[in-house]
């Protein structure tokens, strides 16, 4: 499989007075090492006001060394912000476009950066995110990195099989083939293909979390009311009864029936239940308490609910505030691209000014030429009439003599 190498050249203002610098690692250190016989390369990439704009200096394919080394020559001044993630991502576009014609290569990036991505771009996000599908081994050459970018730097090498150096300076031929010999020999190694990952352990479904219990207090069952009973006592009263004449004979059942004391003579005694007065003091304290509880709760639940509302109300009131921020950021953003297309409206008309002052000052100029070389013809017709004049007064002159001469005689 053939490689493919695509260069990524920061030209953001974070490279600003850097440009030597990455001419001489670009020509001293990269083109002689590299085999200009397979495809490669070139983007240069800024960005205008968070607007990534990638330029492609050589389309992927065969390209001529020569052709590399005037594109480093002339690399424009940097200007803009850095979107690295998002040069990432077009590079790789561009590494699938190219092989939907050419076939599969060994995909690999060079970057020349600072390290600092200026558009809130992740780089070792989209790097892990690529490299899921397809292995590509990413290198970087820090200019003048600080320690936290060469951090993030070594970390996306590793991760690819890549290899990362910083270049503080140009240095001479030797000293710099030293410093960037881990991106020589990365570029010359191959690169491991991503094994896949295994298939996920099926997960349990969710079990639905138990319902809360419900707070209840535990009545404790009265017990029944003891009452002491006593047999009932009937008092006998006495009254005298009047002595009736014996019949001759009865019957045992009427003499019995006759012996029974009559019902109205019977005081029958009320009975009154006897209840312990402690136990029921005892019921009413605990009934008393469990109520006490039950209250003290329910004004505790109650104040939870009123903090909870209290806290989502502030919640809303924060989230109602940072969204306000972030439309008055919108906003401004928004006014800033109209500020700046204004800007650039301004210009090209002063552009299209200037190009009008020049056309007339170029026919001004004519013009001018023309009036001095016609100032140049008049100036000679006038010395000519001179001259013509000189010889006119001299023949006047002369004919003024020969009159004077012919008088005389």
């Amino acid at each position: 499989m053939k490689n493919a190498i695509d260069f990524l050249i920061d030209i953001s203002d974070k490279m600003d007075k850097k440009v030597p610098i990455v001419q001489n690692v670009v020509i001293d250190g990269i083109v002689p090492n590299i085999d200009f016989s397979e495809p490669f390369g070139m983007r240069t990439f800024l960005s205008i006001v968070k607007s990534p704009i990638i330029i492609n200096s050589l389309d992927l394919g065969s390209n001529m060394r020569e052709d590399f080394v005037k594109k480093i020559q002339g690399l424009p001044f940097p200007n803009g912000g850095a979107p690295i993630a998002e040069a990432f991502k077009e590079s790789c576009a561009g590494f699938k476009k190219f092989e939907k014609t050419n076939g599969e290569v060994t995909r690999r990036i060079v970057f020349v950066t600072n390290g600092e991505d200026t558009d809130a771009g992740v780089l070792d996000y989209e790097v892990e995110k690529a490299t899921k599908d397809y292995p590509i081994q990413v290198n970087i050459i820090g200019i003048c990195m600080s320690e936290a970018n060469q951090r993030t730097a070594k970390k996306v090498a590793d991760m690819t099989g890549g290899a990362f150096c910083n270049v503080e300076q140009t240095c001479d031929v030797l000293t710099l083939r030293g410093i960037i010999a881990p991106v020589i020999d990365a570029l010359h190694n191959a690169i491991a293909a991503k094994a896949p990952e295994p298939a996920p352990a099926p997960q349990p479904a969710p079990q639905p979390a138990p319902a809360p219990e419900p707070i209840t207090a535990k009545i404790p069952e009265p017990e029944p009311v003891k009452v002491k009973e006593e047999p009932i006592r009937a008092a006998f009263v006495s009254q005298p009864v009047a002595q009736a004449p014996k019949p001759a004979a009865q019957a045992p059942a009427q003499q019995e029936k006759k012996e029974e004391p009559a019902l109205s003579s019977i005081a029958a005694e009320v009975i009154e239940p006897i209840i312990d007065i402690e136990k029921e003091n005892e019921y009413k304290a605990e009934i008393a308490a469990i109520a006490e509880l039950q209250a003290a709760r329910s004004a505790q639940k109650s104040a939870n609910v009123k903090a909870i509302e209290e806290s989502n109300s502030n919640i809303v009131a924060l989230l109602d505030k940072n969204k306000a921020m972030m439309n008055q950021i919108l906003e401004g953003g928004k006014e800033t691209e109209i500020a700046f297309d204004r800007l650039k409206a301004a210009i090209k008309d002063h552009e299209m000014t200037i190009e009008e002052l020049r056309t007339v000052n170029k026919k001004l100029t004519e013009q001018n030429l023309q009036l001095k070389h016609r100032a140049k013809e008049q100036e000679a017709n006038i010395e000519a009439l001179k001259q013509e004049k000189m010889a006119l007064q001299k023949e006047i002159d002369r004919v003024r003599e020969i009159a004077n001469e012919m008088l005389k005689i």
